[in-house]
């Protein structure tokens, strides 16, 4: 959290605030809903105060019943921090998949990214993933980042499928057990001279 922390201190002190309105409530979904290849479908959504409980839930699910970012950690980027936002995936009422985000200045930062194990290898993180890199887009900015352990080639390869390149490697990164993590950029085009994506 302290390395969260700082690089949010960072930017905000060189913002310049493109609105004061939370990112959560100027970004919209492509689409409420995320199509499985079985023609089952998925809610998609923008989380608010009501979906900390399935965020943590989902933690527990794929953190060994850890949850590295806390009730607290989370209701209050949820409530407080105008720059942060979260999608969150349900299948009827349950929870099976999130992302975070911190959107500040020119970089849109990946705080977080899960799926519970039952979900893995249908898309989910993908499309989620995707759904960043086209809000960023849509916002001008100029790239997305985030941290990955340095021993998780799979979450890796996907990143790299998706267009990220590797940066610096961060050490001593994770708080729990100290593993190094590698930083990963994904540059965005400007969207006046490409948009991939179809309104």
């Amino acid at each position: 959290m302290k390395n969260f922390k700082e690089w949010i201190s960072e930017r905000v002190a060189k913002s310049t605030t493109k609105s004061f309105l939370p990112i959560s409530t100027r970004v919209k979904l492509h689409q409420p809903f995320y199509g499985l290849s079985d023609e089952h479908f998925l809610k998609a959504k923008i989380a608010d105060e009501g979906d900390v409980d399935g965020i943590l839930q989902i933690e527990r699910l794929c953190y060994n019943g850890l949850t590295p970012w806390n009730r607290t950690a989370v209701l209050h980027e949820i409530r407080y921090n105008k720059n942060a936002f979260y999608i969150v995936i349900y299948d009827d009422d349950k929870p099976v998949a999130f992302v975070g985000a911190w959107f500040v200045t020119q970089e849109a930062h990946i705080t977080n990214i899960a799926t519970i194990p039952a979900y893995e290898k249908k898309g989910i993180a993908t499309y989620l993933l995707k759904e960043i890199i086209r809000l960023a887009q849509e916002e001008g900015i100029e790239k997305v980042t985030l941290e990955v352990r340095v021993s998780n080639d799979t979450a890796q390869s996907l990143y790299r499928t998706l267009g990220f390149e590797e940066g610096r490697v961060k050490k001593g990164y994770y708080a729990r057990d100290h593993e190094d993590a590698l930083e990963m950029v994904r540059p965005l085009a400007d969207p006046t001279e490409e948009s991939i994506y179809e309104e």
